[in-house]
């Protein structure tokens, strides 16, 4: 706690920019549409990017830069997945950007966690998302204990635990829509 504490006195722009990512992070799961879903994505990406920034996490930032980019491209392909899949062209931009700012299991974690997540955002269906997303969760998680992002993990353990729930959710509607009255 007092790492914390010690953050919030003497980097509060971290913790702000922190404290938007999780706000994003844990409203994200709660959504049904795939473009209300993409927005709140990008609000990560552009969140943790800055906090990371802030806090000297390089690969960290890079990628969540990079992340938002390409989940702004998403959001405007909408439903034409030829666009939709241009998102893997920034699978080897943030292999480049780890490799630059190397730093160790944090950059292995980072970019485990976010090549994911851009998997995932460019799926179509929301169920693919959201599997994809948790996939990505454990190495987010392992991201932020390597450099000590508190907000981000108690994002990703809320988040991850949410997202949980409204999967089943979505299984458990699609298969009682799917039963013939």
């Amino acid at each position: 706690m007092n790492a914390f504490v010690t953050l919030v006195e003497e980097n509060p722009l971290a913790v702000a920019f922190g404290a938007l990512g999780l706000f994003c992070q844990l409203v994200w799961p709660l959504f049904r549409a795939r473009r209300a879903i993409m927005t709140a994505q990008f609000g990560i990406g552009a969140d943790y990017s800055a906090h990371y920034a802030l806090m000297d996490a390089w690969s960290g930032a890079g990628v969540a830069a990079i992340g938002a980019t390409q989940t702004a491209v998403t959001i405007i392909a909408g439903d034409r997945p030829w666009l939709r899949w241009m998102g893997l062209v920034f699978l080897p931009v943030v292999t480049v950007i780890c490799a630059v700012t190397w730093c160790g299991i944090a950059s292995l974690f980072a970019l485990a966690a976010v090549s994911l997540i851009m998997v995932g955002r460019m799926q179509g269906d929301t169920l693919r998302v959201r599997l994809f997303m948790l996939a990505a969760a454990p190495f987010g998680m392992g991201y932020d204990i390597v450099i000590g992002s508190v907000p981000a993990l108690i994002g990703g353990i809320v988040s991850a635990t949410i997202a949980v729930a409204m999967l089943v959710r979505e299984i458990r509607e699609r298969r009682a829509a799917a039963v013939p009255a």
